[in-house]
């Protein structure tokens, strides 16, 4: 039985949730709470398949709880749901955060239905075998989850795969004998971009695009990607967040 969060502070809402779940999902067991603090150490000691999170809360902000639960490395592609009564916040919370969706309240059963299930499928998708990059160097084999790659950059005859990692760190691998068009071949199709003839990105991490300077920002990355003129068009149709 998979286990769902909601984090909601107004008993009405509570109630209409609750009726919604129960009747379209008879797999699931349902956690409520009304302050993001008391579900935050719920959902460090259960493994929580989906979280729906108001935006406003009795202790603190949703969107803040919902940062909290991505720099876990057990929900970083957790899907998460925001209910918010606030027109255009739920827009910033969803590039800020990659929430997989949003409803505004009032909304209807239908609507949520929509949105609900479409999360437990993307969430039932993403507990899959995590897709792996493997590549030899001399007498050793070094392993990479594609999903924590951020981004890969071309240096002469060498390549820096840089990777997140728990914690939010960052940690940059260097390897030899491979080209950027060789790993997009190893990996499979549109998992990873080419961004520049220097650079690969994995498209899951961006969060912004800045058309302007024709540049990249990727979560949990100082590091700015540049956009070449070559492949802005691409970027730009498949990137944007």
């Amino acid at each position: 039985m998979g286990l769902i969060l909601l984090v909601e502070d107004e008993p009405g809402a509570v109630a209409l949730m609750r009726r919604y779940i129960e009747s379209s999902s008879f797999e699931h067991k349902l956690a409520v709470f009304a302050k993001a603090a008391e579900a935050l150490l719920y959902a460090v000691k259960n493994k929580v398949d989906l979280f729906i999170l108001d935006i406003q809360l009795l202790d603190y902000r949703g969107t803040e709880l919902a940062r909290q639960l991505r720099s876990m490395p057990e929900y970083r592609f957790t899907p998460i749901l925001f209910t918010t009564e606030l027109a255009g916040e739920e827009l910033s919370a969803y590039r800020e955060i990659k929430c997989y969706d949003f409803l505004v309240k009032p909304f209807t059963e239908a609507e949520f239905q929509r949105t609900f299930q479409a999360a437990l499928e993307m969430g039932a998708q993403m507990q899959a075998a995590p897709e792996i990059l493997r590549i030899e160097q001399k007498q050793f084999l070094f392993e990479y989850e594609i999903r924590n790659i951020l981004y890969i950059e071309s240096f002469g005859k060498r390549l820096f795969i840089h990777t997140a990692q728990s914690g939010g760190s960052e940690v940059t691998d260097q390897i030899s004998g491979y080209s950027l068009l060789k790993l997009l071949d190893m990996v499979p199709q549109n998992r990873l971009l080419q961004c520049h003839k220097s650079f690969l990105v994995n498209p899951v991490h961006i969060y912004k695009i800045d058309k302007a300077n024709r540049l990249l920002y990727l979560e949990g990355c100082k590091t700015a990607v540049p956009i070449g003129e070559k492949y802005q068009k691409a970027v730009f149709e498949r990137g944007q967040p």
